[in-house]
């Protein structure tokens, strides 16, 4: 069969076209990238001459805090991360080399080699990654920094600096030094000698008979395999007052000025400095309590005791967790790692690990308040390595009761300052629920910030925190939080407000459901008016990134809820027609990009949309619409 000569012409112009545009697009990506490395020569270029004001008017206005100018204070060479000095180690970044990826028409990502160095050791390459987008004119503007490998790389440079410039008695304490010397000679009777104690200037010796691995002994899994060891506790007399025997000796003055929490098989007890039992090993919590008569509760199985001033332990007692959760000490108040740790000072027998360590009382660390261990700056040691906290504070923010106080939940933010990592804090909610009904205690991690690059924390009328309960195994939890996206009108960015946690009880423990959107209510429950009233903290940023400002609301608007509405169908790979929603989208983990460069570029999701996915589309284009009768359809906005 022929074919016409219109067709041929036709296929002809179909192939010229698509011939067009794949050189329009390789030509549009090349002139990009060379915008791109023009832009970043000029931001190097304000880092070089030191001229913060100009390096930081490269970034976006929305988008611009602190995190930022410590970061660049820190490349220009002015301060070091957590001081005014200036740093130890030289820092130049390597625009030449910087390797450009453009992610869409208005997005780009710019991985940037960066060199660290000193005049009398050998250097030590780095990364920082800067996510760039697009401004009218062809402008640029930096968004995002990852720089959370730079600063460990930094951190860890800088200490090796001082290993290699310092002298033992310019890094170590007369105490730490004498300590070394001492835990030297107790290998002789023991396998290893891992930390040592000092107080009211004595110092402590943490031995060790068998094979000892702190990060998989302190990190083991209940009734799991690991080599035998034992712990016990030597003193400045170099006599045993506890004899090897333990999983784990906890810190001294803890829990109880003066005593020593032991753990053996799971069981909890307490010595004192004289290497006296004082509570037997025998209890699986010990509690203490504050504005009590008595000094703790001991838990051992469903049985309770209380422990009398006298150290004396009651008969048992008739008690509910109800009864006594709210006096436990630190659970009605805020505390600080650091402050706790104040006139005892553990550390590692190590030159290379130089925090100060802290084990954490078992009640605070069954209670999720605290990791087991957290290594603090070292007042004993002029070196600080990455991985080192400087504060880890856990503040009280109220409770919430549900009808006929069943169930009372109490929230807890803890900031975790940092030296480590991607900027100066970690900021996370605990909640801690206790089941009246069932007599247990539930307890959940919650993230609270979701920011490109960490280090911000919500204050204000939107930090609220409340529980919902769907069902006697699953609890809606809203902790105000830090958001970060933007609406389609790109001027507006919700940067704060109420992220929806939903947590199902499993086998006696909270266990977070999965959910990647911002409105995370909407996969997981059937909206009614009470998901309109919510508080958020939105940014409006006037033309040209100037004259910022925000805002407060107190009620979702027809914009969030066509974001709210739309991001259902992000969820599920749905690839929008409009730009803006496509690029709003981009970040969404069923809307990426896959390894070959291809979004998932599905033209229809309703297949993927549950019966609770259906419902809200249908009841946010009811709101949106004004009509009396839900929509049929759930088409997705253009």
């Amino acid at each position: 069969m022929k074919t016409k000569p219109f067709l041929k012409a036709a296929t002809g112009i179909v192939a010229i076209t698509a011939i067009l545009l794949m050189v329009k697009c390789k030509t549009t990506e090349k002139v990009q990238k060379i915008e791109v490395y023009e832009f970043l020569k000029a931001f190097n270029k304000h880092i070089v001459a030191g001229n913060t004001d100009s390096a930081l008017a490269c970034f976006d206005a929305s988008k611009r805090h602190k995190v930022f100018a410590r970061l660049t204070n820190l490349i220009e060479g002015k301060k070091d991360l957590n001081s005014n000095s200036k740093p130890l180690a030289g820092i130049s970044l390597d625009v030449d080399g910087a390797t450009i990826k453009v992610i869409n028409g208005g997005l780009v990502v710019a991985s940037v080699p960066v060199k660290l160095s000193h005049e009398a050791l050998t250097g030590k390459q780095s990364l920082l990654k800067f996510t760039i987008h697009k401004t009218k004119g062809h402008h640029y503007k930096i968004m995002t920094v990852d720089a959370k490998g730079f600063i460990a790389d930094y951190i860890a440079y800088e200490s090796f600096i001082k290993s290699k410039t310092l002298t033992d008695k310019d890094i170590y304490s007369p105490a730490t030094l004498a300590a070394f010397k001492t835990a030297e000679s107790l290998k002789a009777a023991y396998d290893s000698v891992i930390w040592f104690a000092h107080i009211d200037k004595q110092t402590f010796f943490y031995v060790v008979k068998g094979t000892w691995d702190m990060y998989k002994d302190l990190n083991r899994e209940k009734d799991s395999v690991i080599q035998p060891y034992k712990m016990g506790l030597v003193n400045a007399d170099l006599k045993e007052v506890i004899s090897p025997g333990y999983d784990l000796i906890y810190n001294i003055s803890g829990t109880f000025p003066g005593l020593v929490e032991v753990e053996k098989d799971g069981k909890r007890g307490f010595y004192n400095l004289d290497g006296k039992i004082i509570i037997p090993v025998e209890y699986d919590q010990i509690l203490p309590l504050t504005n009590d008569a008595n000094l703790a509760v001991l838990r051992k199985g469903k049985d309770y005791f209380y422990l009398k001033p006298d150290m004396a332990i009651s008969e048992k007692v008739d008690l509910k967790i109800a009864d006594f959760i709210s006096r436990v000490k630190s659970l009605a108040s805020s505390s600080d790692l650091v402050k706790n740790t104040t006139g005892v000072v553990t550390e590692y027998n190590s030159r290379e690990e130089n925090g100060g360590l802290y084990i954490a009382p078992s009640y605070l660390v069954d209670l999720n308040l605290t990791p087991r261990w957290v290594d603090f700056k070292n007042p004993l040691r002029n070196v600080a390595d990455d991985n080192i906290h400087t504060n880890y504070e856990v503040k009280h923010r109220g409770t919430d009761k549900q009808p006929e106080n069943w169930l009372v939940a109490s929230f807890y933010s803890i900031r975790d300052y940092f030296l480590g990592g991607r900027s100066e804090f970690y900021d996370k909610k605990n909640i801690l629920i206790v089941d009246n009904k069932n007599n247990r205690i539930l307890t959940q991690d919650l993230e609270t910030d979701f920011s490109p690059m960490g280090g911000n924390s919500l204050e204000g009328l939107c930090d609220v925190n409340s529980i919902k309960v769907i069902n006697d195994s699953l609890y809606e939890v809203k902790a105000g939080a830090v958001l970060w996206f933007e609406l389609y009108d790109s001027t507006k960015t919700v940067e704060g407000g109420p992220y929806y946690h939903y947590l199902a009880v499993k086998n006696n423990k909270l266990v977070e459901l999965p959910n990647g959107r911002n409105f995370g209510f909407t996969k997981y429950v059937k909206m009614d008016d009470s998901y309109l009233n919510a508080c958020y903290n939105v940014d409006v940023s006037g033309p040209n990134d100037k004259k910022a400002r925000k805002t407060i609301i107190n009620r979702v608007t027809p914009e969030m809820l066509r974001y709210m509405k739309n991001e259902i169908f992000a969820d599920y790979g749905y690839q929008f027609k409009d730009k803006r929603w496509d690029f709003l989208f981009s970040d969404n983990g069923a809307y990426q990009q896959t390894a070959d460069g291809k979004k998932p570029g599905l033209a229809n999701v309703d297949d993927s949309l549950t019966v609770v996915d259906k419902y809200n589309i249908n009841w946010i284009n009811e709101r949106l619409k004004g009509t009396a009768k839900p929509p049929q359809n759930t088409i997705a906005a253009k």
